[in-house]
C-alpha cells in the first residue's frame, strides 16, 4: 500500500511540473508615445499594471517608450494600445518580442 501512495504521489508531482511553464506565454511589447512627464509616467504605470494579463511595466520619458510585458492569453497589443490611449497618450507598436 505504501509503494502504490509513493508512486500516486511520484506521478502526481511529475504531472504538476510537466504542466507548469514559467514564463511560457509571456510576450512583450514597446511602444513609441507621447508621454512626456513624471506624473504621465505614473498615470501610465498605474493604471496599465492593472490591465488583466500585464506583469510588467515601464515609461521611458527621454525615449517617450511604454514597455509592458504580458500574458498572451489574457491580452493582446490592440487592448493594451487602447488602454494607453485611453488615458490620453499615443501608442503605436514599435518592438513585439
Amino acid at each position: 500500500m505504501k509503494k502504490i501512495l509513493f508512486a500516486l504521489g511520484i506521478l502526481s508531482v511529475a504531472l504538476v511540473t510537466s504542466a507548469y511553464r514559467p514564463g511560457s506565454n509571456r510576450r512583450t511589447v514597446v511602444y513609441s508615445s507621447t508621454v512626456e512627464c513624471k506624473n504621465c509616467q505614473n498615470k501610465v504605470m498605474d493604471n496599465i499594471a492593472f490591465e488583466k494579463g500585464v506583469k510588467d511595466v515601464a515609461v521611458d520619458l527621454t525615449k517617450q517608450t511604454v514597455k509592458i510585458v504580458f500574458d498572451d492569453t489574457k491580452t493582446d497589443t490592440l487592448t493594451l494600445a487602447k488602454a494607453i490611449r485611453k488615458l490620453g497618450y499615443g501608442a503605436k507598436v514599435i518592438k513585439y518580442e
